[in-house]
């Protein structure tokens, strides 16, 4: 079952990964292929620079992985850690 953004909005400090589910919008731009990090990283709210504090990543790293150029699985797993995101959605 998909949430839309308002009920999703109305569940009180839940993220994807305690449900299993991103808004419709997010899991739009992601098929069409716009880069998984930096979608879910402006769902978020968050700068490149709050998403290096939180991760532990360069923001070099994390530009790459926006671009997506090659970035290793152990970078995404702490991207996405960091984003409150299964591993998944960025590890492919």
């Amino acid at each position: 079952m998909a949430l839309d953004l308002h009920q999703f909005r109305d569940l009180p400090n839940l993220g994807p990964r305690d449900i299993g589910v991103l808004p419709q919008h997010v899991a739009a731009k992601m098929r069409l292929g716009e880069p998984a990090v930096k979608v879910v990283r402006e769902w978020r709210g968050i700068s490149q620079e709050e998403l290096a504090d939180r991760s532990g990543v360069a923001i070099t790293q994390i530009a790459r992985a926006e671009r997506q150029m090659d970035t290793s699985p152990a970078v995404l797993r702490c991207l996405a850690r960091a984003l409150r995101v299964r591993d998944e959605l960025l590890v492919n």
